[in-house]
């Protein structure tokens, strides 16, 4: 997240909190911040880095918005914050259902 900010694009493997915070590039549509690979192996690596690097050798203009994207993205902890209050006033809207027990 920190390299993102200084423009380094990601290649990440698809776990844990890269999975959330790495959005997959999409040529086509010219979206996403990096590229995720299932496969935790040297095939899995192989993959996300050859499109990386296919990326920034044939299409520069589109690595450029790539990496724009990336260092506009905001993981503060603000963001964050503002979050979890959305998620706590759903959860206060839409209570748990719950049954009283008799006896």
């Amino acid at each position: 997240m920190y390299a993102q900010r200084y423009g380094t694009v990601p290649v990440v493997h698809a776990t844990g909190g890269l999975k959330d915070s790495v959005q997959q590039y999409d040529p086509f549509q010219g979206t996403g911040t990096g590229w995720k690979f299932d496969r935790c192996d040297a095939e899995g690596v192989k993959f996300g880095l050859w499109h990386a690097l296919n990326t920034y050798k044939n299409h520069k203009e589109a690595w450029q918005e790539l990496v724009k994207r990336c260092m506009q993205q905001d993981f503060s902890w603000n963001r964050s914050a503002k979050r979890y209050m959305e998620i706590f006033g759903w959860a206060k809207i839409d209570p748990p259902f719950h049954q009283p027990h008799r006896f």
